[in-house]
C-alpha cells in the first residue's frame, strides 16, 4: 500500500502503519507528508475505473489513519465497547487532571466516582448527550468533596484527541444492541466517541455509507456512542459530512436526511471532494473543534441539533472579522433559501458575547419578517430574542443591562433616534459599539430612515444579508447599489462572503426550477400586421409596435382558460407523486385581477364535488381611499372582506379586517402545513413574493411580469428543500418573461449561463427515459428477469437502473404534456409497474435482512420517487364492496376479485404492502361466505382481530409463554408506541429460565410485538 511509495513502510497485522522516522518527518514537515499521500492518491486512486475498483475499503481506511496520526490524533486499538468504556474512564481522568489532584491528591476515579460519572452520562438521548458534552458536571467525591469535570474544552492543546477503527459492538457488551455491527474510524476526544467516519472504496455511491449510518444508528449506536456530534462518508473521491439527529419520541429511529448532508469548500465555495485534502483541511484539530464549539446548533424549543454548512460558517468568520477587527461594515451575498437566518444568528450570538460589543440589533423592515426572525431565533436559542411591538418597547430594550438580542424594524428605530421622549436614552448609544446586522437588505438599506439611524450611531456598523443584492443593471432612482450603501470607504470589498445560486444549487441546498411558458395571447388577437407571435411578451418590442395588450391580459374569458388550466394541471404540480402534496402561490399584477381569477376559481369548485374540489385563499393589502374606476367596480376591501369571510366558511376561523395580521399568520401556517387542512392556492398580489418560507409550497402559477431581483424573490419562493417527491421548484408562467428571468438568473449568479438553474425540456427527459431503458434491460432484460436475480452485485445494477428511471419519471409527470404513450416506444406504463413491483420486493427484502435473498443492506432505493400510495387498504376494501354486491354473476365477481388480487399484488403502498398476506387470506377463505347485506370493513376489521388473536396464541403456545402475557405487551406496545425491555423481564422473572434464554426470549417478544404491531395497526396511525 503506501510501501509503493514510502520504503521504510511497515505493517503491524492489523493495518498499515507510517514508520517512525516517517511520522516524525510527518510532524515536522506536515505538508511534505500531504503531498505524498495526494500524491498517491492521484496515482492510485485515479485509474481507469476497472483498476479503481481494486482498491479496499482496508486500503482507504488504513491510508486515513495514518493521515489522522500525523496531524495530532493518538492511534489506539479497540476491540469493544469495553475497551470504549475503560479508555474513556482514563481520558476522562487525564484531561481533568489538575482538578482532581487539586480535590483527591490523585489523578484518578474510583470505582464509584466513575459509576457516578457513567450515571450522568450513560442512557441519554443524543440531544441530552449533546448539551452534557459542553456542560460541566459536578462530581461528589469520595471524600466528600465535589469537583467540576470538564468533557469538552474549546481550547485545542487541552484536548486529547484520538482515532481507532473497527470497534465491534454487540449484545455481549452493551445489551441494547440490537444487532452486531463493526465501525470504520471514530474520532474520540477526551475519550468520547464525537466524530464517525464511514469509507467504501473509489466506485460505491456515497449514499450508501449515509444508509449504513443510519442503520448503525438504529440499532447499534447506544451508550457512548450516543455521543457523536458529526458524521463523515466518503469513497476517497467524493467526501460529505452532516450532523447526528435526535431519536423521535419514545425514543425510536428518525433517519437522517440526504439534503442534510453537505460537502465540504473553500472559502470561494471551491468543493473540497477527496478524503486526503479533506482530512487536511475539515478533520484538522483546530478545525473540528470550532466545529463543536462555535458552529453547531442545538436548538433549545426542539431536540434538534444543527451544523453549520462552509459558506454560512465563512460568511460569519468574514463579518465578524470586518466588524471586530476593521470596524466597517459589508454585506452578505447569500442565495435567497440557503439559511441566511442561521447564518445571522450565529453572528449575532458570537458577536453579543464579544466584550467589545454594547449591542446587537437585527434591523428588518416588514411584520411578517419580524415575527419570523424572532421565531427563528428563539427556536435556535430559547427568549434570545423579544421582538419589540413599539418605538417604545424598543427604547425600553435598549434601556437593559442585558445583552440580549433586540429583532426590531427599520421604521421603529427610525422613530426612537428622532423621538424627543427617547432622546436621553438614545443619546447614550451614539459612541457605543453596536452592531446592526439587516436581513434582506436589498429593500431595507436604502432611503432617509436608515440615513437618520446611520447619523444617530457614530461608532456603528452595519452587516448586511441579501440573496439577491442591487447591482448597476437593476438599482432604482436612489442609484446606489449594495456595495455602495456598505462602503466604509476603505479598499475593502463591501461583499464579504458571496453564495450564489449556483453554488447552492450544485450543492444541494436549494432545487432549480421547472418553468413551463403557457401562451395566453395570440397574433390573431391583436389588430396590426407584422408582428411576431413569439414576442408578444416582450414590454420592449410591443412598446416599439405600439400594442398594448393590458385589455387582453385582463380579457374576462383568457382569465377563464387560465383559471381552467391551473385547475386542470394543479394536481400533478402539487401531487406529484400521488404521495406527499405540495402548496401553491398565484401571483397576479393587480388587486382587480386577483377579484377576477378568485371568482373564476369559486365557479370552478361550484362545478366539482366536495372531493375535488382545490383551496384558494387570497391575500393582500389595500389603501383605504383607492381611486374606484368608473362602472361600481368592488372595492379592495369590499373584496378582502368577501376573500375573510369564505376563508372563515372553509376552516371555521373567525378573521375581520381588524385581524388582518392574525390572517395573515393563520395563512402561512396552512401554506407551511404547520395547520390542517392547508391552503391550496393561495392568490396573491405581492405579499408572501419575498421573506415567506415555507418549505411544503413547490408551485409559482404567474400572471404578472417581473424583473431583477423581484423575479428571483418570487422564484425562490419555491425551491426550498424538502421531502425526496419535491424534485424541483416549479414556475408556470402565462406571461412570456423569458428574457426577464434569463437577464435575473444571469445577473444574480455571476453572469453565468441562467440554464444551469432550471430543468431542461420535456423532450429532454423523454430522450433521457429512452436512453436509461437500455441500462434496465442490461440489469434484466424482462420482468421475470427481474425477479430471478441471484447475487448482490446484479441487483445493485437493476435498483440502480430503474431508480434512474424513476427519477425521470417523475420529473416527466411534472409537465403539462405529459403522456405514457411518449415513453411506451421502448417501456410502457404495465412493464414499468412489473419492473416497479420488484424493486419494491428487493427494497422489502433489505429491510427485512433476509439472508436468503441476496439484497446489498445499504443500496439506496429512494423509494419516495416510486411509490404513489394510491392502491391503498380503504381502495383495496372498496373493490371488495363493489364485488360482493348483489345481482352479480359468478364470472363478474370472479373477475372482479382478480382484479383485487393484481392491484393488492403491485399496490405500493407501506400499509397494504404489510397487510398483503393478511388481505389475501380474507379473501381465500372469508368474503366468499359473507352473507347477502354485511358490511365488507367491518368484516374485514373482524378478520383481522381474529388473525392477530390467533398469531399472538401461536406464538405464547411456540414459545412457552401465557397469551395474556404477550396480549398485555402488544396492548402496551399500541398504547405507548414503546416497548420497556425491563417490564418484558419482569414478565419473564415468573417463568423458568436462565439468564441468557431471558435475554433471548425479551428480544423474540419485543421483535414479534413490533412486527405485528406494523401489520395489523389501522392504515393511517
Amino acid at each position: 500500500m503506501v510501501k509503493a511509495v514510502v520504503a521504510d513502510t511497515t505493517t503491524d497485522g492489523k493495518r498499515t502503519t507510517l514508520s517512525p522516522s516517517l511520522k516524525m518527518m510527518a510532524a515536522e514537515r506536515e505538508t511534505t507528508i500531504a503531498a505524498i499521500i495526494h500524491e498517491w492518491i492521484q496515482e492510485h486512486l485515479e485509474k481507469e475505473s476497472e483498476q479503481v475498483a481494486h482498491v479496499s475499503e482496508y486500503d482507504v481506511e488504513s491510508l486515513f489513519i495514518d493521515r489522522l496520526e500525523s496531524i495530532g490524533y493518538r492511534f489506539v486499538e479497540m476491540a469493544n465497547y469495553d475497551d470504549v468504556l475503560a479508555n474513556f474512564r482514563e481520558r476522562l481522568t487525564e484531561f481533568n487532571a489538575r482538578k482532581l489532584v487539586e480535590a483527591k491528591g490523585v489523578a484518578a476515579l474510583s470505582d464509584a466516582e466513575f459509576g457516578r460519572v457513567m450515571i450522568h452520562v450513560d442512557n441519554k438521548s443524543v440531544y441530552e448527550s449533546a448539551k452534557i458534552l459542553r456542560d460541566k458536571y459536578v462530581l461528589a467525591l469520595d471524600n466528600g468533596k465535589t469537583v467540576y469535570l470538564d468533557f469538552f474544552s474549546s481550547d485545542t492543546d487541552r484536548n486529547i484527541y484520538q482515532v481507532t477503527h473497527q470497534v465491534t459492538m454487540d449484545k455481549e457488551h452493551k445489551d441494547d444492541v440490537a444487532y452486531k455491527n463493526r465501525y470504520d474510524v471514530t474520532i474520540l476526544i477526551n475519550g468520547l466517541p464525537v466524530v464517525q467516519v464511514e469509507l467504501k472504496r473509489p466506485g460505491v455511491e456515497i449514499n450508501e455509507a449515509i444508509n449504513q449510518i443510519n442503520r448503525y444508528r438504529k440499532f447499534s449506536f447506544k451508550g457512548l456512542f450516543r455521543y457523536l456530534q458529526l458524521f463523515v462518508v466518503s469513497n476517497s473521491v467524493q467526501t460529505k459530512y452532516f450532523c447526528n439527529e435526535n431519536e423521535m419520541g419514545g425514543g425510536s429511529y428518525n433517519p437522517i436526511l440526504k439534503s442534510l448532508v453537505f460537502f465540504w469548500t473553500d472559502d470561494k465555495n471551491r468543493r473540497i471532494n477527496k478524503l486526503d485534502e479533506f482530512t487536511a483541511d475539515f478533520l484538522r484539530r483546530s478545525t473540528i473543534t470550532e466545529m463543536l464549539d462555535k458552529y453547531m446548533v442545538i436548538k433549545t424549543t426542539e431536540p434538534v441539533l444543527m451544523v453549520m454548512r462552509p459558506y454560512q460558517i465563512y460568511a460569519v468568520k468574514a463579518a465578524k472579522r470586518r466588524v471586530l477587527e476593521s470596524n466597517q461594515n459589508g454585506y452578505v451575498f447569500a442565495c435567497t433559501g440557503s439559511g441566511k437566518t442561521l447564518t445571522s444568528f450565529k453572528l449575532a450570538q458570537l458577536l453579543r458575547d464579544e466584550p467589545r460589543v454594547d449591542k446587537v440589533i437585527f434591523l428588518i423592515d416588514r411584520k411578517d419578517l419580524d415575527d419570523q426572525t424572532v421565531d427563528e431565533y428563539n427556536s435556535f436559542e430559547k427568549g434570545c430574542v423579544d421582538g419589540s411591538d413599539s418605538t417604545a418597547v424598543l427604547v425600553k430594550q435598549l434601556g437593559q443591562a442585558d445583552r440580549g438580542l433586540i429583532v426590531t424594524t427599520i421604521q421603529k428605530m427610525a422613530n426612537a433616534v428622532k423621538g424627543k421622549r427617547y432622546e436621553r436614552l438614545m443619546d447614550s448609544y451614539r459612541d457605543k459599539k453596536v452592531v446592526f446586522i439587516i436581513d434582506e437588505c436589498h429593500r431595507s438599506q436604502f432611503g432617509k430612515m436608515h440615513g437618520d439611524i446611520e447619523r444617530h450611531f457614530r461608532n456603528a456598523n452595519y452587516i448586511g444579508f441579501t440573496g439577491t443584492p442591487i447591482f448597476e443593471a437593476n438599482k432604482g432612482k436612489d442609484g446606489r447599489t449594495t456595495a455602495d450603501v456598505f462602503y466604509s470607504g476603505s479598499k475593502l470589498d463591501s461583499c464579504l462572503h458571496r453564495y450564489m445560486i449556483k453554488d447552492a444549487i450544485a450543492d444541494g441546498n436549494v432545487l432549480r426550477f421547472s418553468v413551463e411558458y403557457q401562451r395566453t395571447i395570440f397574433a390573431k388577437q391583436v389588430s396590426a400586421s407584422g408582428i411576431d407571435p413569439e414576442r408578444l411578451g416582450d414590454p420592449e418590442y410591443c412598446r416599439r409596435h405600439n400594442l398594448d395588450l393590458d385589455a387582453l391580459y385582463h380579457d374576462d374569458e383568457r382569465i377563464r382558460v387560465v383559471a381552467s388550466d391551473i385547475f386542470e394541471h394543479h394536481e400533478q404540480h402539487v401531487h406529484p407523486q400521488g404521495k406527499d402534496v405540495y402548496t401553491a402561490l398565484f401571483a397576479v399584477d393587480s388587486i382587480q385581477t386577483l377579484g377576477k381569477y378568485y371568482d373564476a376559481f369559486r365557479k370552478l369548485n361550484e362545478a366539482h364535488p366536495d372531493d375535488e374540489r382545490y383551496r384558494v385563499a387570497a391575500i393582500f393589502t389595500y389603501q383605504a381611499n383607492e381611486d374606484m374606476d368608473e362602472g361600481g367596480d368592488e372595492h379592495s376591501q369590499e373584496l378582502l372582506a368577501r376573500c375573510m369571510a369564505d376563508y372563515n366558511g372553509m376552516f371555521g376561523t373567525a378573521f375581520d379586517l381588524d385581524s388582518f395580521d392574525a390572517y395573515r399568520k393563520d395563512i402561512a401556517k396552512r401554506m407551511k402545513q404547520k395547520e390542517l387542512p392547508q391552503v391550496d392556492i393561495l392568490l396573491v398580489v405581492n405579499m408572501m413574493l419575498t421573506g415567506f418560507d415555507a418549505k411544503p409550497l413547490n408551485t409559482l402559477y404567474l400572471d404578472k411580469n417581473l424583473i431583477w431581483h423581484t423575479l428571483v424573490q418570487a422564484y425562490s419562493r419555491t425551491n426550498r428543500v424538502d421531502k425526496a417527491t419535491k424534485q424541483f421548484g416549479q414556475i408556470v408562467s402565462y406571461r412570456d418573461i423569458k428574457k426577464a428571468q434569463d437577464d435575473a438568473l444571469r445577473l444574480f449568479s455571476g453572469d453565468g449561463d441562467p440554464n444551469e438553474y432550471l430543468l431542461e425540456s420535456y423532450e429532454y427527459y423523454v430522450n433521457q427515459w429512452m436512453n436509461q431503458e437500455v441500462q434496465l434491460r442490461k440489469a434484466a432484460p424482462t420482468v421475470d428477469d427481474a425477479g430471478r436475480l441471484q447475487s448482490e452485485e446484479d441487483i445493485r445494477k437493476f435498483v440502480v437502473a430503474f431508480r434512474a428511471m424513476s427519477g425521470t419519471l417523475a420529473t416527466l409527470k411534472t409537465f403539462g404534456k405529459f403522456d405514457w404513450a411518449d415513453l411506451s416506444v421502448v417501456l410502457d406504463d404495465e412493464e414499468y409497474e412489473g419492473y416497479k413491483s420488484w424493486y419494491l420486493y428487493y427494497h422489502d427484502e433489505a429491510r427485512k435482512k433476509d439472508p436468503k435473498v441476496p439484497v446489498p443492506v445499504d443500496v439506496d432505493f429512494d423509494v419516495e420517487l416510486v411509490r404513489t400510495d394510491r392502491i391503498n387498504v380503504m381502495y383495496i376494501l372498496s373493490l371488495l364492496k363493489s364485488a360482493h354486491e348483489g345481482g352479480k354473476s359468478e364470472e363478474e365477481r370472479a373477475r372482479d376479485i382478480d382484479l383485487v388480487m393484481r392491484e393488492i399484488e403491485r399496490s405500493d403502498n407501506d400499509a397494504l404492502r404489510a397487510k398483503k398476506d393478511i388481505m389475501e387470506a380474507f379473501i381465500r377463505t372469508r368474503f366468499y361466505d359473507l352473507p347477502d347485506g354485511i358490511d365488507v370493513q367491518q368484516a374485514y376489521e373482524q378478520f383481522e382481530r381474529e388473525s392477530l388473536q390467533a398469531e399472538i396464541e401461536s406464538f405464547a403456545y411456540d414459545n412457552g409463554i401465557e397469551t395474556q402475557d404477550i396480549l398485555d405487551i402488544f396492548s402496551e406496545y399500541t398504547f405507548g408506541g414503546s416497548v420497556s425491555e425491563e417490564d418484558i423481564r419482569k414478565r419473564l422473572a415468573s417463568y423458568r429460565m436462565g439468564l441468557l434464554k431471558i435475554t433471548r426470549m425479551t428480544n423474540a417478544i419485543k421483535e414479534f410485538v413490533i412486527s405485528a404491531y406494523g401489520r395489523y395497526k389501522a392504515e393511517g396511525e
